[in-house]
């Protein structure tokens, strides 16, 4: 899995900060975020899995780099315009609204901003619900369709949008032109 998210990060190209990591879960985007030098900022609307994060962070020496925050992906509490790169990695399978939490990370990032949005295929989600099966769980994410959402949600935005397919993640490197909408 580290290799996934050297290649999300690889197919986003340059990085700017402020960085907001939408999605801590445990922490492994913010991780390869911190390690490659960056300060952060993580939000999760779950506590437990943000525990696990703090742990690796301070074990791998990058906590003083990331700023955790409880928070809902669809009810970001932030400024609009306020984040240079916004980053949700295999996070919107697991949103109760991803069409909504793709919009805050619009509204959250700068004129210019990248937003990097990366989730499991339908490929990538099989092999997934596999293992969860092998260990005897659940894997209670769902599938969605990243492409619709994108195309919905940045449809009237000033954006240029970049699409990767990778054998079992699909990223989206999405490009924010300008303030407001596209004539």
């Amino acid at each position: 899995m580290d290799a996934a998210r050297e290649k999300v990060l690889a197919r986003a190209g340059a990085i700017t900060e402020p960085v907001l990591d939408v999605g801590t879960g445990p922490g492994r985007m913010t991780y390869a975020l911190a390690k490659s030098g960056f300060r952060l900022t993580t939000v999760d609307i779950a506590k437990g899995p943000q525990r696990v994060a703090r742990i690796y962070a301070r074990r791998f020496k990058v906590l003083n780099r990331v700023k955790f925050l409880k928070m809902d992906a669809g009810r970001l509490k932030f400024r609009n315009n306020s984040f240079a790169t916004v980053i949700a990695a295999n996070l919107l399978h697991d949103v109760h609204s991803p069409k909504l939490a793709v919009k805050e990370m619009l509204r959250v990032a700068r004129p210019k901003a990248k937003i990097i949005i990366s989730d499991l295929n339908k490929k990538g989600r099989a092999l997934v619900d596999k293992v969860y099966r092998i260990n005897n769980e659940i894997h209670r994410g769902k599938l969605i369709n990243l492409g619709r959402i994108v195309s919905e949600v940045f449809r009237n935005s000033a954006v240029k949008v970049r699409k990767y397919d990778d054998n079992f993640i699909t990223t989206y490197v999405i490009i924010k032109k300008s303030h407001g909408k596209r004539n």
